[in-house]
């Protein structure tokens, strides 16, 4: 089941059966997805500011060229603030399916006969996450295995060098009794 569209007298600008019972509602259309959802902002909700602030918007020079959303996200307002940003708020999304929803993380409308969502983005993110963990795993268990050996090879003596003879082992060392301290002399005070 398709929704009924018919093209108004500006550029984004339709009119949209949104009910299906033949009464069409003007609306700006933002964009349109592979799925045949339709991202649009009915004009009737705007007051007369609105209206000719979006007037602007759909007469901009870029108006053919870019999609609805993509020309709101390169202008500013009179009011200073993003034009997507502010009429971000006003969005609604039907489906192929007449259904009106806002939109949001975790609901698409697929259509009939479309088939289901594809979550192997979602599903190959996990795996290359997993993967660059091990990833990571393994470059540190590297880099721990080439520094032991660096060491290793740093203590063994190189061949043609002379062993140095008078290096005391370390727990003679720590036998040795340490010298006493020398005590100060003192001075006495005579006696007045």
């Amino acid at each position: 089941m398709a929704i009924d569209m018919q093209e108004g007298n500006l550029p984004h600008i339709f009119w949209i059966d949104l009910k299906q019972d033949g009464v069409y509602v003007e609306c700006a259309v933002m964009k349109k997805d592979g799925f045949g959802n339709i991202s649009y902002i009915p004009l009737k909700a705007l007051d007369s500011i609105d209206k000719k602030r979006m007037a602007r918007i759909v007469r901009n020079r870029n108006a053919q060229h870019f999609a609805l959303w993509d020309l709101m996200s390169n202008i500013t307002l009179n009011n200073g603030v993003n034009a997507l940003e502010y009429f971000h708020q006003l969005v609604h999304v039907i489906t192929p399916s007449g259904r009106v929803m806002r939109p949001g993380l975790g609901e698409v409308g697929v259509g009939e006969g479309q088939g289901e969502v594809d979550t192997r983005g979602a599903q190959a993110r996990a795996t290359m996450e997993q993967n660059a963990a091990t990833a990571a795993d393994a470059a540190a268990q590297a880099a721990a295995a080439a520094a032991v050996a660096a060491i290793q090879q740093l203590n063994q003596p190189q061949a043609g060098q002379p062993q140095q003879l008078n290096e005391a082992p370390v727990a003679e060392e720590a036998a040795a009794p340490a010298p006493a301290p020398k005590k100060r002399a003192t001075r006495k005070k005579a006696a007045t």
